[in-house]
């Protein structure tokens, strides 16, 4: 097994006020979770390493779990994070995965949705209306979400934190913030020329920022096509 032991728990990413802040929100969580990553062995897989090591040593709820590619290929397949690496994805108490998985570094506006997938995964979660978690466990058939983002994006969070609550609540989705510019062939793929863009199943592609309601309307038309 690649090892991981010589990267830093120090990130350029989290200074001492944000530290701070994590500490406040983190303290929230009522259960375990688990940070599964998937690193190569390169400067982008470092800094994610180093990244999560840090938040990991904020709370002692949350337990991180380092593999280079070629010691986790089911890792792979269960975060659908083939070319998309480095990436991580976050799991339950039980050892379950919880659809929910980033590739890329969360920073910049990113890091509030990747405190927000903790939250909702090991903590109270944000409070839904009750209209809106009956839609999102109603919903049926898989549906995998990948969220194309810019760390400066302002819109892209919001679209990232909606589908990742939506797979929390629903083992039949699952949703993964990419950070557009570390793969180019997937921007060339899809023709990303601004962000955020929503791809569901690898298919179906929605432009600009959406709203919880929106997502929804969407998942729930793809089921039900007119």
């Amino acid at each position: 097994m690649t090892d991981f032991s010589k990267i830093p728990a120090q990130s350029s990413l989290i200074d001492s006020a944000l530290q701070e802040q994590l500490k406040g929100i983190l303290g929230k969580l009522e259960r375990d979770v688990v940070i599964k990553a998937v690193l190569e062995d390169d400067e982008k897989g470092t800094e994610l390493g180093s990244f999560l090591k840090a938040v990991a040593g904020l709370c002692d709820r949350i337990y991180l779990e380092l593999y280079g590619k070629e010691d986790s290929p089911s890792l792979i397949v269960e975060q659908c994070c083939e070319g998309l690496l480095p990436s991580f994805g976050l799991y339950g108490e039980g050892g379950n995965y919880t659809g929910i998985s980033f590739a890329g570094i969360p920073g910049g506006k990113e890091i509030n949705s990747f405190v927000l997938a903790l939250y909702n995964v090991a903590g109270p979660g944000q409070p839904l209306e009750d209209t809106v978690k009956s839609r999102i466990t109603l919903l049926s058939g898989k549906k995998h979400m990948q969220i194309c983002v810019s760390l400066a994006c302002h819109h892209c969070a919001d679209v990232v934190t909606a589908c990742q609550r939506i797979a929390s609540l629903n083992p039949d989705m699952s949703a993964q913030m990419i950070d557009a510019r570390l793969y180019p062939e997937l921007v060339k793929k899809y023709q990303i020329e601004r962000v955020p863009v929503l791809i569901v199943n690898e298919t179906h592609t929605f432009l600009g920022g959406k709203t919880m309601e929106e997502i929804l309307t969407i998942l729930e038309t793809l089921e039900n096509p007119t």
